[in-house]
C-alpha cells in the first residue's frame, strides 16, 4: 500500500467525501472509489477504532451522569413506592420519574452507535459483525 493509499484510508475513515480527498490528494475521483471498495474492511476497521477513542474521550463525563440518573431514578421510585396514594405529589413523582427515564434513553442512544466489522477466518469464509459502542469493552 502505497503512502498516498494510506492517506485516503485515514481521510476517507474520517468521513471526507471524494470531492475533497480528490482535491487533498490530487487524484481521480474514480480512482479513489475503486481504492474505497478495495479498502473497505480496512477503512471500516479505522472508523470503528475512532469511535473507540471518541468513546474513552467522553465515557468519564457519560458514564457519570448516567450513574447519577439511574441512582435519582431509584430514589424517585422508593418514594413513589412508599408514597401515600392519596397523596397529589405521587404525580410531581411520576413526572420526575418519566424525565429521568427519558434522559436515560438520550444518553443510551448517544453511546449505541453501530459499527460493522468484518473478519475472514482462516478458511476464508466472511463474517460481518454488527456491534454497538456500548457492547465493545
Amino acid at each position: 500500500m502505497t503512502d498516498k493509499q494510506n492517506k485516503f484510508l485515514a481521510l476517507r475513515a474520517e468521513g471526507l467525501t471524494f470531492d475533497v480527498i480528490a482535491k487533498e490528494l490530487k487524484t481521480s475521483k474514480p480512482t479513489l472509489i475503486q481504492w474505497s471498495k478495495l479498502f473497505e474492511e480496512e477503512i471500516k476497521s479505522l472508523q470503528f477504532e475512532s469511535f473507540l477513542k471518541i468513546k474513552e474521550a467522553y465515557s468519564y463525563s457519560v458514564k457519570a451522569k448516567y450513574e447519577m440518573t439511574l441512582k435519582q431514578l431509584g430514589k424517585i421510585d422508593e418514594a413513589i413506592l412508599g408514597a401515600d396514594l392519596s397523596s397529589s405529589s405521587i404525580k410531581d413523582l411520576f413526572t420526575i420519574k418519566n424525565s429521568l427515564l427519558s434522559q436515560l434513553e438520550a444518553i443510551e442512544k448517544k453511546i449505541s452507535v453501530n459499527a460493522h466489522v468484518t473478519q475472514t477466518d482462516e478458511f476464508g469464509n466472511k463474517e460481518t459483525l454488527r456491534l454497538k459502542l456500548n457492547e465493545a469493552e
